[in-house]
C-alpha cells in the first residue's frame, strides 16, 4: 500500500468489533482499502459487515488528524522497519489460517525467513538448567537442518533456543509483544541485537508501543501459527507455555515435547499437553525436523491449490 492507504487501513483496523473475519469479508465485496474510504454509510451497512455504531465509529476515525500515522511510518521507515497487512503478498499464509491472525505486521531483519521451515521452541521462564541445555542444544540442531528457530525472546527457554540457533550461524525469529523501541526484556538487548543481524523480528505493533500483559499473550499466536511444528519444551501446569502449547494445538500445528524421563523441570503440565494437546514425546528433535519438513510441504500443497481455484 501506499502511504495513504496505509494511513487510511491503519484508521479501519482500529474500528471496534471489526475484526480479521470481517475486514477479509468487506475487502471480498469493495476490493480495495480506496473504495472502502469512499463507500457510503448504507454501501457499508447494506454488506452486513458494519453495523451502524461501526460506521459512526468509523466516520470519526477518518476524521482524526492523518499526522501521527504518518509520524509512524516515518519512523519506520527510518529504523528500516517494513509494514506489511494481511492483503500483501508476503503475508505467510499459514498464519492467515489462525484464528484471529494479526491484520498488520512490522518486519525488522530478515524478511526471507517467512518463507522457511520454521520450528517453534517455547517453553517457561522458570525452567531449570537442564532443560535451557535441552533447547539450546536441539535448537542447534534445528537450525543445522536449515530449518529457522521462532520464539519470544523471554528470559528462560526462548532465550536458549535463539541462542542455540545463532551459536551455529542458524535463522531465528522472534515475536515481540512489544513495538521495536520497547523490547522486552531489556537484560536481553545484546541477544535482540544478534538477532538483528542474523534474523527477524516480527511484531502486530507500532514500534513505540512498551507491550503489556495482553499482547504477550497474544503473540503466541503468532509464534505458533508461523511454525510448522512446535516443541515445549518445559511447563507448568499454568502459564504462558501453556497457553501457547493449546494455541497451537487449536491451530493444528504438530505438538512435540520432550520425555518426562528426561524429567526437565518444570514438567506438571506435559500431562496435558500430551493427553489433551496431543503432544509427542521424544528424546531429540529429528522427529520434529521431519515433521515440520512434511507440514510445510502439505501447506505448500494447499496454497498451490487455492490459487488455482481463485
Amino acid at each position: 500500500m501506499n502511504e495513504v492507504n496505509l494511513v487510511n487501513w491503519m484508521k479501519l483496523t482500529r474500528v471496534p468489533k471489526l475484526g480479521p473475519k470481517r475486514i477479509l469479508n468487506l475487502f471480498s465485496i469493495f476490493k480495495s482499502i480506496e473504495n472502502v474510504v469512499s463507500a457510503s454509510d448504507a454501501d457499508l451497512i447494506r454488506t452486513r459487515v458494519f453495523t451502524e455504531e461501526m460506521v459512526s465509529e468509523w466516520n470519526k476515525l477518518k476524521d482524526v488528524s492523518d499526522d501521527n500515522f504518518y509520524k509512524a511510518i516515518d519512523e519506520c521507515k527510518k529504523h528500516d522497519i517494513q509494514i506489511i497487512t494481511i492483503f500483501d503478498d508476503i503475508y505467510p499464509e499459514n498464519l492467515k489460517r489462525v484464528p484471529y491472525p494479526p491484520l498488520t505486521l512490522f518486519l525488522k531483519g530478515d524478511i526471507s525467513l517467512l518463507n522457511t521451515n520454521k520450528v517453534a521452541v517455547v517453553g517457561s521462564r522458570e525452567s531449570d538448567e537442564h532443560a535451557k541445555d535441552w533447547a539450546y542444544k536441539n535448537s542447534q540442531i534445528i537450525a543445522k537442518n536449515n530449518l529457522t528457530v521462532i520464539s519470544g525472546g523471554a528470559i528462560g527457554i526462548d532465550t536458549m533456543a535463539h541462542k542455540g540457533a545463532l551459536s551455529v550461524n542458524g535463522k531465528t525469529i522472534c515475536v515481540l509483544g512489544t513495538g521495536f523501541f520497547k523490547m522486552y526484556p531489556e537484560e536481553n538487548n545484546d541477544l535482540f541485537r544478534e538477532i538483528l543481524e542474523k534474523g527477524l523480528f516480527v511484531s502486530e505493533h507500532l514500534p513505540n508501543f512498551p507491550g503489556s500483559r495482553i499482547s504477550h499473550i497474544q503473540r503466541n499466536r503468532i509464534t505458533s501459527g508461523l511454525a510448522n511444528a512446535l516443541i515445549m519444551v518445559a511447563s507448568g501446569e499454568k502459564g504462558g507455555s501453556m497457553v501457547q502449547t493449546k494455541m497451537a494445538f487449536e491451530q493444528r500445528v504438530p505438538i512435540f515435547c520432550p520425555k518426562k524421563s528426561l524429567n526437565l523441570q518444570p514438567n506438571t503440565g506435559l500431562t496435558q499437553v500430551i493427553n489433551e494437546w496431543k503432544g509427542k514425546e521424544i528424546d531429540t528433535v529429528i522427529e520434529v525436523i521431519d515433521c515440520a519438513i512434511q507440514n510445510k510441504k502439505s501447506n505448500e500443497n494447499i496454497e498451490s491449490l487455492q490459487r488455482f481455484m481463485t
